[in-house]
């Protein structure tokens, strides 16, 4: 029955999911889109309340006592120029959905009238959560503040993958994302002219040489066993093509599964680059370190359970077995809070010329992943309420 009225569905969720590509709208800034989900909830007979500037949530209620679970789907665009020819390519120059979030959306408006028109089979409440701003962290502050957190037995969530074929979907227990941390190193020296060096220190390159011994921390104090990633994805320094830069700054984030290697990052970075600059007669600090988002990790139960509803729906067979990735999702600190699960739904294409990566101006997914994302969805939130 899921099956068949997410078929019907499909029109519908691609329609949206096209709509929503053509008009992104980045963090925090998703005025446009929380307007449109609230007039398809109002269209659907769904009672909804506003969260924050921008986020949204819309409340079923079964027809039997139950439980209560959280779906959750994330709103917000990417500062990416789009690349792709495609009919519904971004009409906002400099922004685009490169990471599926259009797709989760849809799909969840999707699975949002399939459980309408099943109520009579719910059991117990399911909280549609619509959530902006999870590219810059997320927004767990303000869905907790307003109290849609209390009362909640769990919470799941999708992300359409285009490294995976539609119809696949990945379950596993463990640690499926990365917890990711942000900082920036600020490096001091002494400017003056290019043509004499010696009078000044050159924060530049100290700052060079501080970038790549960062790198030391993955390939020699870390064990070869354990997934990290350092990168200094940005550096600003100098004024003048013939002046020695008197600064430099470095900006960079950390990725981990391990709680341990998390906590040691701190001190790795501040000793080298410390140590490293003193070499250049130079100066460094840590000007920023932020936490970001947690680890996203599955219990084996929780995937034990999605995979029950995945072969409900699918069969054994769409089942795949996807690696864990370095890319940080705040989903983990809901389910760090509430408990849930999480899913990797295939979205890539049967061509694979037409496969980019996440955050390509060129990303685009097989639309016949929101059929099977609205699906999952339904299923699990009706098998979940219920306790089954």
């Amino acid at each position: 029955m899921i099956l068949a009225m997410a078929e019907n569905l499909k029109p519908y969720m691609t329609s949206l999911r096209r709509e929503f590509h053509r008009y992104p709208e980045v963090s925090g800034k998703e005025y446009r889109t929380c307007g449109r989900i609230a007039e398809e909830l109002e269209r659907a007979g769904i009672p909804y309340e506003r969260t924050g500037e921008t986020g949204i949530v819309g409340t079923i209620r079964g027809s039997r006592p139950g439980r209560t679970v959280a779906l959750r789907a994330d709103m917000d665009a990417l500062s990416v120029q789009e690349l792709t020819e495609a009919p519904y390519r971004s009409q906002v120059p400099g922004v685009m959905h490169a990471c599926g979030h259009d797709g989760h959306m849809a799909a969840l408006l999707g699975a949002a009238n399939i459980l309408m028109q099943m109520r009579g089979e719910l059991c117990g409440n399911v909280r549609l959560f619509f959530e902006p701003a999870e590219e810059t962290g997320g927004s767990l502050e303000q869905f907790e503040k307003a109290g849609w957190l209390e009362g909640l037995d769990g919470c799941f969530a999708i992300h359409i993958w285009s490294g995976l074929p539609v119809g696949k979907i990945s379950c596993e227990a463990g640690a499926r994302m990365a917890a990711t941390d942000l900082f920036q190193l600020t490096v001091r020296g002494k400017g003056g002219h290019a043509s004499m060096p010696h009078e000044g220190v050159d924060a530049l390159v100290a700052a060079c040489a501080v970038v790549m011994n960062l790198q030391t921390i993955v390939s020699r104090e870390l064990s070869p066993l354990d997934a990290a990633v350092v990168t200094i994805g940005k550096m600003t320094a100098g004024q003048r093509f013939n002046t020695i830069a008197d600064e430099a700054v470095l900006e960079g984030n950390l990725r981990s599964f391990d709680a341990k290697v998390r906590e040691g990052y701190l001190e790795q970075i501040r000793r080298i680059g410390e140590n490293t600059a003193r070499a250049f007669r130079a100066e460094c600090e840590v000007s920023l370190y932020r936490k970001g988002t947690p680890a996203l990790v599955i219990t084996e139960e929780a995937a034990a359970f999605t995979k029950r509803c995945i072969k409900k729906l699918f069969g054994a067979e769409s089942i795949a077995a996807l690696p864990p990735v370095m890319g940080g999702e705040d989903f983990a600190a809901f389910i760090e809070k509430a408990g849930g699960s999480f899913a990797f739904v295939g979205g890539g294409f049967a061509d694979s010329s037409k496969n980019f990566p996440h955050h390509h101006g060129m990303f685009d997914i097989d639309e016949d992943s929101l059929r099977i994302g609205a699906s999952l969805y339904a299923q699990y939130a009706l098998d979940f309420c219920s306790g089954e």
